[in-house]
């Protein structure tokens, strides 16, 4: 039995004012399936492709043959996920097809009820994912796999849920023998927070990995889905085991920058406290960065980071209106947001905040208490994004009551939207654009940023008609906030 696990091609949203979704590292994902498929004994090839043109990918399903190939279905490019699947079965309609990832689990039922797809892993998948591979080679029945979902005739079948794994150091290490590297775009190009670093150029050229040393996060905020996927408790790896993968990779692979891909890196300072004395210890010259909340920041933990090759963090902010950080269940207070501030600068750590506009209740006031929050904790860059909706979050249950979305929505092609049901796109834009050119210390970097803003937005005059505000109105507005 062949196994071939792919990645999606690329998506484009460009009609829709998004870009394309970039990956600067291998798909983890699939590395775990295959390591752990392997170790049971099974022929798995893992080929991303996506870069591949749709003729090249028609092209490699007629050399691998695979008799099941499994599919990454993320939200933002579902629709070439459920292309690829249906290639799949142009190609052999007997291959099976099993698709996983955070859309196809929380859509299954639309999923298995409107594309070519036969299974679904629902959540962590690899225990999952071993055991439907071995159930279809025995030729068993399907419904003894928990954790799945899949088509028996004209119905959709559900199977029980699978316990999370609960000591995430018994998998093996994704199957990094079978990515090439070389192949991903430079760290430098993805991060623009990187180009804000005074040694930039000592850093764009290192060779960059992602890597994963926890699953899920103890909050729930109200936007993210993370919770529903990995389940209600944050499980984590050991630390040996984390500076194992990391010795793996510095010396096999040569990667000399990290990314700590966990929703919350540190949320056991002593964990993290102990991972980055491994790597002093381990002599492992490093440069790495990580995502983390301010109630999870301390003075010891980061001269550790520093110490240890951490060259920024980012942490999860959201807003600087109490209010907002209640409405979408943040759990964090502007104190401790100031204070973690306090303790980087203190300490010589660059960060910054994770922004969001749009919330449900934000309004001028909202936005100019987080204005007011920037200059405050003073960061040497922010990360401002508009309030999307995503399958999964108790947002999109939000948003469902409120008629602004329904299930129907994830048929078309579109992006996962912004919740605009209480100020439309043009205000939200305004509004990040205002938060972003707060930090802008010099009238040279304000022109740059303006310029920069007309530029997007007469390219996407051209390419996305189905926004009708006149080009001279996205002049006005890229120059607004400058002028004023």
């Amino acid at each position: 039995m062949k196994i071939l696990l792919l990645n999606p091609p690329l998506y484009d949203l460009s009609k829709y004012r998004k870009g394309l979704l970039l990956s600067a590292a291998p798909a983890l994902s699939l590395g775990y399936l295959a390591a752990v498929v392997k170790k049971a004994g099974y022929d798995v090839k893992i080929i991303d492709m996506l870069f591949y043109d749709w003729e090249k990918v028609e092209e490699v399903l007629h050399k691998e043959k695979p008799d099941i190939v499994g599919i990454t279905c993320l939200t933002e490019g579902r629709m070439s996920a459920f292309r690829l699947a249906a290639l799949v079965k142009k190609v052999n309609k007997k291959t099976i097809v099993v698709m996983g990832g955070h859309h196809a689990t929380y859509m299954y039922d639309q999923v298995l009820s409107n594309f070519q797809v036969d299974f679904i892993v629902l959540g962590e998948g690899e225990i999952t994912f071993l055991n439907l591979i071995k159930t279809l080679n025995k030729k068993n029945n399907p419904n003894s796999v928990h954790g799945i979902a899949y088509k028996k005739g004209t119905k959709i079948v559900k199977t029980k849920d699978r316990a999370p794994i609960v000591n995430l150091d018994s998998l093996p290490f994704p199957l990094y023998e079978q990515f090439d590297f070389d192949a991903y775009p430079k760290v430098s190009t993805l991060n623009p927070q990187l180009i804000k670093m005074n040694s930039w150029n000592q850093l764009k050229d290192r060779k960059y990995a992602s890597i994963i040393t926890s699953r899920g996060c103890p909050y729930n905020c109200q936007f993210c889905s993370s919770t529903v996927f990995w389940g209600v408790k944050w499980r984590f790896r050991s630390a040996q085991n984390v500076l194992d993968e990391i010795e793996l990779l510095y010396k096999k692979y040569n990667i000399r920058y990290f990314n700590f891909a966990d929703d919350a890196f540190t949320v056991d300072t002593k964990r993290a406290i102990e991972i980055c004395k491994g790597i002093l210890d381990r002599k492992l010259d490093i440069v790495w960065d990580c995502t983390t909340r301010a109630n999870f920041i301390t003075e010891e933990l980061v001269i550790w980071m520093k110490k240890a090759g951490c060259i920024m963090t980012a942490l999860g902010v959201e807003s600087g209106s109490a209010k907002i950080l209640k409405n979408i269940n943040k759990k964090v207070t502007i104190e401790q947001v100031i204070n973690a501030f306090k303790i980087l600068h203190k300490v010589g750590l660059p960060a910054y905040p994770l922004l969001m506009v749009g919330n449900p209740g934000e309004t001028e006031e909202t936005v100019e208490e987080t204005k007011k929050l920037i200059n405050i904790i003073k960061p040497f860059n922010v990360a401002v994004s508009i309030t999307m909706v995503f399958p999964g979050s108790a947002l999109y249950n939000l948003a469902k009551q409120q008629k602004f979305i329904n299930d129907d929505f994830w048929l078309s092609d579109k992006p996962q939207p912004y919740y605009t049901l209480e100020w439309p796109i043009e205000k939200l834009e305004e509004w990040r654009d205002k938060l972003t050119y707060s930090i802008l210390s010099s009238n040279n970097e304000k022109i740059k940023w303006s310029l920069s803003r007309i530029g997007r937005n007469i390219k996407y005059s051209f390419i996305a008609p189905v926004f009708t505000i006149p080009i001279f109105q996205k002049f006005i507005n890229s120059f607004r906030i400058f002028l004023k």
